[in-house]
């Protein structure tokens, strides 16, 4: 049974797409936050059951309008308790608003799923396939029994519970130096039970919508990927085969220096600053808004989150970017990183394009900063030798987070998970740069993004693309990114043949990557 569950809010694109705009932007600092009332929403959604039960189209419409206003409210509201209390995880106030907004989430989206339903059996679903609004079909996948009922939900409840206790763990973790022994002596076991937790959690999910595997049950749950599970796999195997080896020397390399280089949080800021200067059109609009309305935040913090990320703060029309600065020179990148999602999301008032696409933005606007970007000799070094580990790495973690999900018994166990990721790294080359078998209690995504670390590796390659074709032809690689902003393909693939963009699962491709590098690091 395919699903479509995130995809939900595409329909949300569709009604709206056109009717807002940029113009009045509130700052960052103006943005108000109200603790969400699941009974107005419920309201909310009560009169839109009552009217589309009718047969006036237009009156379903504004019903469907005041719901998704709810619907974003609470979602914008979300997202800000969210920044907040990653921006101190000591802050309680922020932790309790955070988590009873997570607490909702299930709830808020059952009703958007049990909507659909709804309109399925409308008198006016006929008019509402229109094109100008669903399209025709779209309730196709809405008709008969909804399974989201409540035992599905209390998986989802379950899951979410043990994400806050994960949360709370990091906070305890913060006494120590990430990547230490110290670190998982301290927590290791705990932070591993957690994830034995949530994969019994996740694979009862999967069996409940009768997926025999995890992998595949995430990705049409969380993600719009037009690959299966299996040409992942053979991709991982490609690029174990291909770029381990050159990985093992540049680890032996002293290219990781550069990234201990000294960077301020204004030495960062004015490099993508000008490096989006340089670019122009929407990605210089796109910095603009992000600086003018103060919508970032990448100051160091003790107690701040440790990693970065970008939101769309979808009732106030502004992407915001999120980043605990390193205050080095590798924080250039991770901020151009967050940066292109920022432009996506500019260009596309909130794109819902698919995970695996958004990432070309993100990952694009990084190489696209070396060729734009001042002083990038050093940085281009440490950005080529970040993009090999990113094939490799996130290839082995993608292929551990695979494979944990298929450990059934006494195999899923913290010694199991830690026998399983020792295994799997070791085929990776990690031995050649030190490890510690329980470090990936450290690897948020698996806790919080299941299975969606495999779209760094093949967005990183699409990405790849644009710097490759701006050294071929100056602007070219620029002109692709810029062409490309507005699009919201939720399917990767296709994305690629509509970008003409080449397939990192095509036949050669991984070794025409390794020869590119080979040219950097000889």
């Amino acid at each position: 049974m395919k699903i479509r569950v995130l995809a939900l809010i595409l329909a949300a694109a569709v009604l709206l797409s056109g009717c807002m705009s940029y113009g009045g932007i509130i700052d960052y600092e103006d943005m108000e936050y109200t603790r969400p009332d699941l009974t107005q929403i419920q309201d909310s959604y009560d009169a839109f059951c009552q009217t589309a039960a009718g047969d006036d189209a237009e009156a379903v419409i504004e019903a469907i309008y005041d719901f998704y206003d709810d619907y974003d409210w609470f979602y914008t509201c979300y997202n800000l308790a969210d920044i907040r209390y990653c921006s101190d995880l000591t802050d309680i106030y922020w932790e309790q608003e955070y988590n009873y907004c997570m607490e909702l989430t299930d709830d808020v989206d059952a009703l958007l799923e049990e909507m659909y339903y709804v309109l399925a059996d409308s008198p006016c679903r006929e008019a509402l396939e229109a094109e100008e609004y669903f399209g025709e079909g779209f309730f196709d996948d809405y008709e008969g029994e909804n399974l989201w009922d409540a035992a599905f939900s209390s998986l989802l409840e379950q899951e979410a519970q043990l994400q806050m206790e994960y949360y709370a763990l990091s906070e305890e973790a913060l006494a120590y130096p990430s990547g230490s022994v110290e670190l998982y002596d301290a927590c290791g076991q705990e932070m591993g039970q957690l994830l034995v937790e949530l994969i019994k959690v996740r694979q009862d999910m999967a069996a409940y919508w009768n997926y025999d595997d995890y992998a595949q049950f995430a990705n049409d749950f969380y993600y719009y990927r037009d690959y299966t599970p299996q040409q992942a796999d053979a991709l991982l195997e490609e690029i174990r085969t291909e770029l381990v080896e050159l990985y093992r020397a540049v680890n032996a390399d002293d290219v990781w220096t550069l990234a201990d280089v000294p960077s301020t949080e204004e030495e960062t800021f004015a490099f993508v600053r000008g490096a989006a200067k340089a670019m122009g059109g929407t990605v210089w609009d796109g910095f603009q808004m992000m600086e003018g309305a103060g919508l970032y935040d990448i100051a160091y913090g003790e107690n701040k989150y440790g990693a970065s990320f970008e939101v769309y703060l979808t009732s106030y029309y502004s992407p915001f970017v999120f980043m605990n600065s390193s205050l080095t020179r590798y924080d250039c990148l991770t901020l151009a990183h967050e940066f292109g999602h920022f432009c996506n999301d500019y260009a596309c008032y909130g794109s819902y394009a698919g995970i695996d696409v958004m990432e070309v933005f993100s990952q694009g606007m990084e190489y696209l900063s070396l060729c734009y970007g001042e002083n990038t000799e050093d940085l281009t070094r440490l950005k080529m030798a970040d993009s090999l580990c990113i094939y490799v790495e996130q290839a082995a973690f993608a292929q551990f987070e695979q494979e944990m999900y298929r450990l059934e018994g006494d195999d899923l166990s913290v010694e199991g998970l830690n026998g399983l990721y020792e295994e799997v790294i070791l085929r990776y080359g990690f031995d050649s740069l030190g490890y510690d078998p329980r470090e990936y209690v450290e690897i948020t995504h698996f806790y919080t993004n299941p299975m969606y670390i495999i779209s760094y590796v093949v967005s990183n390659d699409a990405a790849l693309q644009l710097y490759q074709l701006e050294q071929e032809q100056p602007g070219a690689g620029l002109a692709k990114l810029e062409d490309n902003l507005e699009s919201e393909e939720y399917y990767f693939l296709s994305f690629l043949t509509a970008a003409q963009l080449e397939s990192p699962f095509a036949e050669g491709r991984i070794k025409e990557v390794r020869e590119t590098f080979e040219k950097v690091f000889g």
